[in-house]
């Protein structure tokens, strides 16, 4: 059987995408690092919602790769 080796041009990527993962999503009015991922689709499909626990402000962020790790994550507690 034959095992499955990954480049390092993947691995690097992947290694960056969890890197931003890592770091939250800064509102945009207060800064804060407070929030949470409040839908999926905001205004545009290539937006999601966002709520500021800080500043109590829905904001929409374009979706990246850590929007989608941030979801997966989650997604238990919005289900």
């Amino acid at each position: 059987m034959r095992q499955f080796q990954p480049d390092q041009a993947v691995t690097q990527s992947f290694s960056a995408a969890q890197d931003q993962r890592e770091s939250a999503v800064a509102c945009p009015f207060c800064a804060s690092t407070q929030t949470e991922l409040d839908a999926l689709f905001g205004q545009q499909l290539l937006t999601v919602q966002y709520y500021c626990h800080a500043c109590h402000t829905p904001f929409e962020y374009i979706k990246d790769d850590a929007v989608l790790y941030d979801y997966v994550e989650r997604k238990d507690e919005l289900l």
